[in-house]
Parts: structure tokens; sequence; C-alpha cells
């Protein structure tokens, strides 16, 4: 993936926010929502059936919905997708759907964004059984520095928000496969930047270099312009 140069920051994930000159956005869609007709510069969109609004009736809608959302060409992701053993439908319901969204993002060769409350035991299953070669990211990670250790280690990235940056994690994972999101909360990234500049002692150039790379890196070579 190509970044022009003014991009300074990169909001991986967020439900309120919208790219701009010098910020590229992913907002976040639910399967069966429409792109916007118009939508500022640097805007991109991911689209998932998430586990809150999943249930046995509407399992196969969904399916067909999220199909139509994704044909979209700036739907660059797949998700949020994932496991919520306190908010979610029946784990084996939930693990089915989880695993069609993944495959979908291995056909389309897009990044998988995941949403998992206490089903790190499904997500692993699923990763041991899809062996995915796109990058599968773990949003709004707020779990342990052993867990981030273990799931860094089957390969998978960390997209944190204020809340959930700490060098703890950061040591355990390593700086390369860590993105900045503001989610819903509603914060400007630049605060985001700031905290991660709090915490790890890297400056704001530093850090804009780095998530630019991390970013990239997601994508396959040229897959957005």
């Amino acid at each position: 993936m190509n970044l022009d140069e003014r991009i300074k920051f990169i909001d991986f994930h967020t439900h309120h926010g919208s790219g701009s000159t010098d910020t590229v956005a992913v907002v976040n869609l639910f399967a069966g929502d429409n792109v916007p007709e118009n939508f500022s510069c640097n805007t991109l969109f991911s689209a998932g059936i998430h586990p809150w609004y999943l249930t046995a009736e509407n399992e196969e809608e969904q399916k067909t919905e999220l199909i139509l959302t994704i044909a979209h060409p700036h739907v660059v992701m797949i998700g949020e997708a994932g496991f919520d053993k306190i908010k979610g439908p029946d784990e084996k319901l939930q693990y089915r759907t989880f695993c069609f969204q993944a495959e979908l993002a291995e056909e389309l060769n897009k990044p998988l964004v995941i949403h998992c409350v206490k089903g790190w035991d499904l997500l692993l299953r699923a990763r041991k059984e899809i062996k995915p070669s796109v990058k599968w990211i773990i949003h709004g990670f707020r779990g342990n520095a052993a867990q981030a250790r273990i799931l860094a280690a089957e390969g998978f990235l960390f997209s944190l928000g204020s809340a959930g940056i700490s060098d703890e994690i950061i040591s355990e994972t390593g700086f390369d496969i860590i993105l900045p999101e503001t989610d819903a909360s509603g914060e400007q990234i630049v605060n985001v930047y700031r905290k991660f500049a709090e915490v790890t002692g890297k400056s704001m150039d530093e850090l804009s270099s780095v998530f630019r790379k991390n970013f990239s890196s997601c994508f396959s070579i040229n897959d957005i312009e």
C-alpha cells in the first residue's frame, strides 16, 4: 500500500472519525451498511458481522449482506469479526460465522479486524484451523502482557486505543505489530499518538513513521493506491 507523504496519522479502527489530508482512517461498518455516497479524503472502511448483533435467525441474512457491503472498493478490511463470551450468542454460531469471515478475508486478500472478549481459546483454534495468509489484527486489545506475548507469537497484530496503551504490552509484542485506533471513543487520533509518545518516549515523527509502516504491512503491495 502506498501512503502519501502528507499522511501523519493512522486511525486503524474508528466508529466516529474520518480521514483528512493528514490522516488515514478506517471507518467501521456492519454487514448490510451502505458505504456513504460521499466520504472525506483518505477514508477507508472495514465491514463485518459483529458477534453482538449475530443470532441464529439472522446468520444467513448477515452473511449475504456482508458480501454486498464488502463489494465496495473502499472496503479494504473484513471485520469486526470475532468472539464475545459475555455479550455474544451460542459459541458454535460465533465460531462458524467467524470462520466464514476469515475465509472471505483469505479469498479477497483483505486483513481481518478482530473483536475478542474472553474468547481467546476460540480465536487460537480458528487460527490453527484456517492458517491465514492475511493479517489478523486484534482491535482494542485490553488483555494482559502474558496474553499479548502468546498472541504475538501466534502472528497476531494489535490495535490499541489510549486505554490499552502500556509499556508492558508493547515490550511483549514489539512495536512493529502495533497500530493506533480511536474505536468508539470519539477521541482525536492525535491524542492517541500523544499517549503512545508519553508511554514509549518516542517522538511524534517517530511514531508517524512506525505506524505508517505497520499499516502498510497489513496489505499486499499496491492493494490500495
